[in-house]
Protein backbone atom coordinates (compact mmCIF):
# COMPACT_ATOMS: atom_id res chain seq x y z
CA UNK A 1 0.00 0.00 0.00
CA UNK A 2 2.50 2.09 0.72
CA UNK A 3 4.70 1.63 -2.35
CA UNK A 4 1.13 2.25 -4.59
CA UNK A 5 0.60 5.44 -2.46
CA UNK A 6 4.11 6.26 -3.08
CA UNK A 7 3.54 5.71 -7.35
CA UNK A 8 0.18 8.07 -6.99
CA UNK A 9 2.41 10.90 -5.21
CA UNK A 10 4.67 11.10 -8.16
CA UNK A 11 2.23 10.90 -10.55
CA UNK A 12 0.56 13.57 -9.19
CA UNK A 13 3.37 15.52 -8.36
CA UNK A 14 4.49 15.61 -12.30
CA UNK A 15 0.84 16.50 -12.66
CA UNK A 16 0.58 19.66 -10.43
CA UNK A 17 4.67 20.77 -12.00
CA UNK A 18 2.96 20.54 -15.17
CA UNK A 19 0.25 22.73 -14.37
CA UNK A 20 2.19 25.03 -11.88
CA UNK A 21 0.98 28.34 -13.61
CA UNK A 22 -2.71 27.02 -13.05
CA UNK A 23 -2.01 26.53 -9.71
CA UNK A 24 -0.56 30.32 -8.89
CA UNK A 25 -4.17 31.13 -10.18
CA UNK A 26 -5.36 29.41 -7.93
CA UNK A 27 -3.50 30.55 -5.48
CA UNK A 28 -4.18 34.23 -6.03
CA UNK A 29 -7.70 33.87 -6.84
CA UNK A 30 -7.60 32.38 -3.14
CA UNK A 31 -6.19 35.78 -1.64
CA UNK A 32 -9.68 37.27 -0.10
CA UNK A 33 -7.74 37.33 3.57
CA UNK A 34 -5.59 39.85 1.75
CA UNK A 35 -8.28 42.59 0.87
CA UNK A 36 -9.91 42.03 4.69
CA UNK A 37 -6.74 42.64 5.41
CA UNK A 38 -6.59 45.88 3.91
CA UNK A 39 -10.22 46.50 5.48
CA UNK A 40 -8.95 45.69 8.74
CA UNK A 41 -5.71 47.00 8.60
CA UNK A 42 -7.13 50.78 8.03
CA UNK A 43 -9.76 50.35 10.53
CA UNK A 44 -6.95 49.77 13.12
CA UNK A 45 -5.04 52.54 12.13
CA UNK A 46 -2.19 53.49 14.92
CA UNK A 47 -4.66 51.76 17.27
CA UNK A 48 -6.27 48.53 17.48
CA UNK A 49 -9.86 46.99 16.52
CA UNK A 50 -11.09 44.20 19.20
CA UNK A 51 -7.53 43.46 20.87
CA UNK A 52 -6.01 43.72 17.70
CA UNK A 53 -3.72 45.89 16.31
CA UNK A 54 -2.32 46.96 12.75
CA UNK A 55 0.45 44.60 12.81
CA UNK A 56 -1.54 41.33 14.40
CA UNK A 57 -4.40 42.01 11.60
CA UNK A 58 -1.34 41.93 9.25
CA UNK A 59 0.13 37.88 10.63
CA UNK A 60 -3.83 36.78 11.06
CA UNK A 61 -5.02 37.43 7.54
CA UNK A 62 -1.29 36.52 5.75
CA UNK A 63 -1.30 33.25 8.32
CA UNK A 64 -5.12 32.57 6.99
CA UNK A 65 -3.98 32.72 4.05
CA UNK A 66 -1.01 30.34 4.34
CA UNK A 67 -2.61 27.66 6.57
CA UNK A 68 -5.78 27.51 4.26
CA UNK A 69 -3.07 26.76 1.60
CA UNK A 70 -1.34 24.12 3.77
CA UNK A 71 -4.62 22.32 5.21
CA UNK A 72 -6.99 22.78 2.00
CA UNK A 73 -7.45 20.70 -0.56
CA UNK A 74 -9.57 21.18 -3.87
CA UNK A 75 -10.39 17.60 -5.33
CA UNK A 76 -14.26 18.07 -4.89
CA UNK A 77 -14.23 19.41 -9.31
CA UNK A 78 -12.65 16.23 -10.07
CA UNK A 79 -14.45 13.64 -8.07
CA UNK A 80 -17.53 15.49 -9.13
CA UNK A 81 -16.51 15.20 -12.99
CA UNK A 82 -15.37 11.60 -12.59
CA UNK A 83 -18.19 10.39 -11.30
CA UNK A 84 -20.95 12.35 -13.21
CA UNK A 85 -18.88 11.39 -16.99
CA UNK A 86 -17.78 7.84 -16.06
CA UNK A 87 -14.47 8.77 -15.43
CA UNK A 88 -14.04 6.88 -12.67
CA UNK A 89 -14.72 3.55 -14.14
CA UNK A 90 -11.05 2.73 -15.01
CA UNK A 91 -9.56 4.02 -11.22
CA UNK A 92 -12.22 1.31 -9.69
CA UNK A 93 -10.18 -1.66 -11.57
CA UNK A 94 -6.42 -0.36 -10.53
CA UNK A 95 -4.91 -1.68 -7.77
CA UNK A 96 -5.16 1.31 -5.29
CA UNK A 97 -8.12 2.75 -3.80
CA UNK A 98 -9.61 5.72 -5.74
CA UNK A 99 -9.57 7.66 -2.81
CA UNK A 100 -5.88 7.22 -2.18
CA UNK A 101 -5.81 9.05 -5.70
CA UNK A 102 -7.46 12.20 -4.54
CA UNK A 103 -5.46 11.79 -1.40
CA UNK A 104 -2.57 12.17 -3.68
CA UNK A 105 -3.83 15.02 -5.59
CA UNK A 106 -4.62 16.74 -2.93
CA UNK A 107 -1.06 16.37 -0.89
CA UNK A 108 0.83 16.81 -4.45
CA UNK A 109 0.91 20.27 -4.80
CA UNK A 110 1.56 21.57 -1.05
CA UNK A 111 5.72 21.87 -2.04
CA UNK A 112 4.17 24.76 -4.68
CA UNK A 113 1.40 26.12 -2.42
CA UNK A 114 4.21 26.54 0.07
CA UNK A 115 6.77 28.34 -2.02
CA UNK A 116 4.02 30.74 -3.31
CA UNK A 117 3.15 32.19 -0.08
CA UNK A 118 6.67 32.64 1.27
CA UNK A 119 7.25 35.59 -1.11
CA UNK A 120 3.63 37.08 0.27
CA UNK A 121 5.11 36.96 3.97
CA UNK A 122 8.18 38.44 2.84
CA UNK A 123 6.44 41.16 0.91
CA UNK A 124 3.92 41.31 4.50
CA UNK A 125 7.26 41.93 6.78
CA UNK A 126 8.93 44.16 4.22
CA UNK A 127 6.04 46.64 5.27
CA UNK A 128 4.78 45.40 8.71
CA UNK A 129 8.52 44.09 10.30
CA UNK A 130 5.66 43.75 13.68
CA UNK A 131 4.00 41.32 11.84
CA UNK A 132 6.61 38.41 12.25
CA UNK A 133 4.17 35.59 14.37
CA UNK A 134 5.72 35.05 17.59
CA UNK A 135 4.02 31.63 18.78
CA UNK A 136 4.16 30.41 22.36
CA UNK A 137 6.27 27.07 23.12
CA UNK A 138 3.50 25.02 23.44
CA UNK A 139 1.68 26.51 20.48
CA UNK A 140 4.90 25.75 18.33
CA UNK A 141 4.76 22.70 19.24
CA UNK A 142 1.40 22.04 18.55
CA UNK A 143 0.81 24.15 14.97
CA UNK A 144 2.17 21.00 12.65
CA UNK A 145 -0.08 18.42 14.12
CA UNK A 146 -3.03 20.98 14.13
CA UNK A 147 -1.99 21.78 10.39
CA UNK A 148 -2.18 18.07 9.70
CA UNK A 149 -5.59 17.23 11.52
CA UNK A 150 -6.88 20.18 9.79
CA UNK A 151 -6.00 19.01 6.24
CA UNK A 152 -7.80 15.47 7.12
CA UNK A 153 -10.69 17.51 8.02
CA UNK A 154 -10.60 19.52 5.11
CA UNK A 155 -10.09 16.83 2.76
CA UNK A 156 -12.69 14.50 4.32
CA UNK A 157 -15.55 17.12 4.43
CA UNK A 158 -14.58 17.49 0.06
CA UNK A 159 -14.49 13.92 -0.43
CA UNK A 160 -18.28 13.96 1.64
CA UNK A 161 -19.14 16.55 -0.83
CA UNK A 162 -17.98 15.34 -4.12
CA UNK A 163 -19.38 11.49 -3.45
CA UNK A 164 -23.02 13.63 -3.54
CA UNK A 165 -22.26 12.94 -6.88
CA UNK A 166 -23.77 9.60 -6.94
CA UNK A 167 -26.70 10.91 -6.12
CA UNK A 168 -27.34 13.95 -7.88
CA UNK A 169 -26.28 15.35 -10.85
CA UNK A 170 -24.70 18.35 -9.71
CA UNK A 171 -23.14 19.51 -6.47
CA UNK A 172 -21.02 22.15 -7.34
CA UNK A 173 -23.79 24.21 -6.08
CA UNK A 174 -23.10 22.79 -2.91
CA UNK A 175 -19.30 23.60 -2.45
CA UNK A 176 -20.64 26.69 -3.68
CA UNK A 177 -23.13 27.30 -0.35
CA UNK A 178 -20.36 25.24 2.23
CA UNK A 179 -17.85 27.49 1.27
CA UNK A 180 -20.11 30.49 1.91
CA UNK A 181 -20.45 28.99 5.48
CA UNK A 182 -16.29 28.40 5.92
CA UNK A 183 -15.31 31.47 4.95
CA UNK A 184 -17.53 32.95 7.97
CA UNK A 185 -17.51 30.06 10.29
CA UNK A 186 -13.93 29.49 10.50
CA UNK A 187 -12.61 32.77 10.85
CA UNK A 188 -11.32 33.33 7.23
CA UNK A 189 -12.39 36.76 6.56
CA UNK A 190 -13.44 37.90 10.20
CA UNK A 191 -11.34 36.69 13.42
CA UNK A 192 -14.17 34.67 15.58
CA UNK A 193 -13.46 36.81 18.69
CA UNK A 194 -14.47 39.60 16.88
CA UNK A 195 -18.01 38.42 16.90
CA UNK A 196 -20.53 38.10 19.18
CA UNK A 197 -19.81 36.09 21.95
CA UNK A 198 -23.19 34.05 21.41
CA UNK A 199 -22.20 33.32 17.87
CA UNK A 200 -18.43 32.78 18.38
CA UNK A 201 -19.76 29.93 20.96
CA UNK A 202 -21.58 27.96 18.65
CA UNK A 203 -19.03 28.72 15.75
CA UNK A 204 -16.09 27.24 18.09
CA UNK A 205 -17.97 23.93 18.06
CA UNK A 206 -18.15 23.59 14.09
CA UNK A 207 -15.86 21.47 12.47
CA UNK A 208 -14.90 24.90 10.34
CA UNK A 209 -12.80 26.72 13.20
CA UNK A 210 -10.39 23.25 13.24
CA UNK A 211 -10.08 23.71 9.73
CA UNK A 212 -8.77 26.94 10.01
CA UNK A 213 -9.12 29.13 13.03
CA UNK A 214 -7.49 26.64 15.20
CA UNK A 215 -4.23 26.52 13.67
CA UNK A 216 -4.29 30.09 12.88
CA UNK A 217 -4.83 30.94 17.16
CA UNK A 218 -1.94 28.65 17.63
CA UNK A 219 0.43 30.28 15.45
CA UNK A 220 -0.57 33.65 16.64
CA UNK A 221 -0.39 32.03 20.50
CA UNK A 222 -3.50 33.34 21.58
CA UNK A 223 -4.60 30.30 23.50
CA UNK A 224 -3.84 29.16 26.50
CA UNK A 225 -3.08 25.11 27.40
CA UNK A 226 -6.52 24.23 28.13
CA UNK A 227 -7.83 25.89 24.79
CA UNK A 228 -5.37 24.03 23.14
CA UNK A 229 -6.63 20.82 24.66
CA UNK A 230 -9.66 21.49 23.67
CA UNK A 231 -9.10 22.58 20.30
CA UNK A 232 -7.04 19.15 19.79
CA UNK A 233 -10.42 17.29 20.56
CA UNK A 234 -12.89 19.11 18.74
CA UNK A 235 -10.13 18.55 15.65
CA UNK A 236 -9.60 14.65 16.43
CA UNK A 237 -13.76 14.25 16.71
CA UNK A 238 -14.25 15.98 13.21
CA UNK A 239 -11.57 14.29 11.32
CA UNK A 240 -12.79 10.78 13.32
CA UNK A 241 -16.50 11.48 12.38
CA UNK A 242 -15.79 12.88 8.79
CA UNK A 243 -13.57 10.15 7.71
CA UNK A 244 -16.63 7.74 8.90
CA UNK A 245 -18.73 9.43 7.11
CA UNK A 246 -16.57 9.30 3.81
CA UNK A 247 -16.59 5.96 3.75
CA UNK A 248 -20.14 5.45 4.04
CA UNK A 249 -20.69 7.81 1.39
CA UNK A 250 -18.25 5.97 -0.73
CA UNK A 251 -19.69 2.16 -0.35
CA UNK A 252 -23.35 3.56 -0.73
CA UNK A 253 -22.65 5.26 -3.21
CA UNK A 254 -20.64 2.89 -5.09
CA UNK A 255 -23.58 0.74 -5.14
CA UNK A 256 -25.21 2.78 -7.23
CA UNK A 257 -22.47 4.00 -9.49
CA UNK A 258 -23.75 2.96 -13.51
CA UNK A 259 -21.17 3.94 -16.35
CA UNK A 260 -19.50 2.65 -19.20
CA UNK A 261 -16.85 0.04 -18.02
CA UNK A 262 -18.36 0.06 -14.62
Amino acid sequence: MVRKFGALLRITWADALAYRAELLIWVLTGALPLVMLAVWRTLAGAGGVGGYTGAEFVTYYVGALSIRQLAGAWIVWDMEREIRMGELSPHLLRPAHPLLRYLAMALSDKPLRLAMIVPIWLVALLFEPGAWPQPDPLSLVVLPLAIVLAFIIYFCNQCCIGLLSFWWTQVLAVQDFWFGLYALASGYLVPLDLLPPPVTRVLVLLPFRSMLSFPLDLLLGRLSPAAIGQGLVLQLFWALSLFGLMLLLWRRGLRRYSAVGA
